[in-house]
């Protein structure tokens, strides 16, 4: 089986298709190139940096209670509450790179 190319000129989100045997031969692998493409791959790479951040705050977090760095619960809340504000400002950050 060989790979089929779909290309567009129209410099549109997707400007080339290729389709093409996956190395066990048993389905088809679809890559997508142009805007689209690189819209996806932003979109894994955030995901990835989110889900680090994620993971630092939740240890950082553990890491606070375990050393009674918190005199109650409102002090627990509001420190997840600073964390959600800095997932949702990176969040915005990366939505305006999307539009640019």
């Amino acid at each position: 089986m060989t790979s089929s190319d779909i290309s567009t000129s129209s410099g549109g989100l997707v400007q080339k298709v290729v389709i093409a045997p996956s190395p066990d031969n048993r389905r088809a692998e679809l890559t997508i190139h142009g805007r689209l493409a690189s819209i996806l791959a932003s979109m894994a790479a955030f995901q990835e940096y989110s889900a680090g951040l994620t993971e630092r705050h939740r240890n950082e977090f553990a890491r606070r209670v375990r050393a009674g760095e918190f005199s109650s619960q409102s002090e627990k809340l509001a420190y997840l509450e600073r964390f959600r504000a800095v997932l949702a400002e990176a969040e915005a950050d990366w939505k305006l790179l999307q539009v640019s």
